[in-house]
């Protein structure tokens, strides 16, 4: 159990979401981090492999001198970032994992530059992004002689936490960097990307342009009272269900939602819409119809597996939740990062895959893959 005050934590997360419109706060997002951890050193740095370089690196209680010292010289020598490139993106992974204590202390980088910083060799870290090259990560670190009695502590808060940063790096990321503040609808018509903000109840408070023009050109997406109305009932189902997770922050963000249409799918991602415009508290959300609660990005499917997923779901009378599982493990993840991403336990998560599979008549994740993959091949 977490062992945080549940205003604090909410505060903190809504803080998350809001850095993700604003990319100035995620200062204020390392600080919230090290407050309810204790003494800490947190970090947001990026690093290209290829380049051995650093690609950025956001600080928390690392005094400035250190901070650049890493930036010209330690970025490149650092023994955990060969070792952080190839965990998976989601996984909470304490530190002394990825690299044994006895080994970082025989490199330059501990004597030179942890040793320094009150012995802060230890922690754990949750990578955001990782491509080819290149990673994003988040990173905790404490003083060794602190392991023990704050270990617990700052695994569960990575462990609850990640997942939204995950998700509010992302939505960033889709949003070009485009800062949503007070004026977010002028911020929004920028956005190449097709975006539509939704009260609590489901009706389109926003859509920018490519929406806008999104929404002409398809007969996927309706609107009933300027409610989203979609004739795919397992996805209309599946965005309630978002939605209603994100009023009431309950869960961490959901896989992406497939739209069933008669040519290519679409496909949509919800996130919690925090401006100066929107309430703090989800009390007050819901007496507020009309008030911006989630954003929506949409987009048409690129993957040819898109198809074959919504027929997959239709034939075997797969679940909105069982569909989202199948599409996870489609993209490379597994039973276990899915119910991190989705905030359920993994007890939930084995029992929905167990159903999945006697469903489809299959026995393994595998055979899974294969038969829907072999749908789209038609």
């Amino acid at each position: 159990m977490l062992d945080i005050a549940e205003e604090n934590y909410g505060a903190l997360i809504h803080r998350v979401y809001s850095a993700g419109l604003d990319r100035d706060r995620w200062s204020e997002v390392l600080s919230d981090l090290s407050t309810l951890i204790g003494r800490s050193w947190i970090a947001l740095h990026g690093h290209d492999m290829a380049r051995n370089v650093n690609l950025g690196f956001l600080t928390h209680n690392y005094s400035p001198d250190h901070h650049a010292s890493y930036l010209q010289h330690f970025a490149a020598r650092n023994p955990w970032n060969t070792r952080a490139a190839r965990v998976p993106v989601g996984s909470v992974i304490h530190s002394q994992i990825l690299l044994e204590p006895g080994v970082l202390k025989r490199t330059e980088f501990y004597n030179d530059w942890i040793r320094p910083q009150e012995d802060i060799g230890t922690g754990a870290g949750v990578t955001l992004f990782r491509d080819r090259e290149r990673f994003l990560r988040l990173s905790c670190n404490i003083r060794f002689r602190d392991l023990e009695h704050m270990e617990a502590r700052l695994l569960g808060l990575l462990k609850a936490v990640g997942p939204h940063v995950q998700a509010s790096f992302q939505l960033s990321r889709r949003l070009a960097g485009a800062r949503i503040g007070q004026h977010y609808q002028d911020a929004l018509q920028l956005v190449p990307e097709a975006v539509l903000l939704l009260d609590s109840t489901g009706r389109i408070t926003f859509a920018n342009a490519a929406a806008e023009q999104l929404l002409e050109n398809t007969t996927a997406v309706a609107t009933a009272d300027g409610r989203l109305a979609l004739p795919d009932q397992s996805a209309q189902q599946a965005i309630e269900a978002a939605l209603a997770a994100i009023t009431r922050r309950t869960v961490g963000p959901g896989a992406p939602i497939t739209i069933r249409t008669g040519t290519t799918p679409l496909v949509a991602e919800l996130f919690p819409f925090v401006s100066d415009e929107t309430p703090v508290e989800p009390p007050l959300l819901l007496l507020l119809d009309g008030l911006p609660t989630a954003i929506m990005l949409l987009r048409r499917s690129t993957s040819p597996l898109g198809d074959a997923l919504a027929g997959a779901a239709e034939r075997f009378g797969w679940s909105p939740a069982e569909t989202a599982l199948c599409q996870h493990l489609l993209e490379g993840g597994s039973v276990r990062s899915f119910s991190e991403r989705r905030s359920v336990s993994f007890h939930t998560a084995r029992n929905q895959m167990r159903s999945v599979l006697e469903k489809a008549g299959v026995q393994r994740q595998s055979a899974l893959v294969a038969l829907v993959a072999s749908l789209g091949s038609h």
